[in-house]
């Protein structure tokens, strides 16, 4: 039992460092919001998977931030007024 729960440590801690090196920097050629560099690499991670290809132009107006890139993909993320990123809904096109 011992030799089991080991295994699943160590296979965990080992899932934990793969994912942690897969993380990169979303390139950003436009920001104009006022968001924390992290907060800034979750929305821009947000819109890369749904479709926006790099580098993202952010821009943020009236509490919605639209996001677009280099392909036809944007994506419009409801975001409201606060300091943080509050996000109330994600549409992409």
């Amino acid at each position: 039992m011992n030799k089991l729960i080991r295994n699943g440590l160590m296979l965990s801690l080992g899932l934990l460092v793969a994912v942690s090196a897969g993380a990169k920097d979303i390139k950003i050629a436009a920001n104009n919001t006022a968001y924390e560099p992290e907060e800034v690499q979750k929305l821009a991670s947000t819109a890369v998977k749904m479709g926006v290809k790099e580098p993202l132009n952010m821009n943020l107006a009236a509490g919605n931030l639209t996001v677009s890139g280099s392909s036809s993909t944007s994506c419009v993320i409801k975001v409201g007024t606060a300091k943080a990123p509050q996000i109330a809904g994600i549409s992409c096109k």
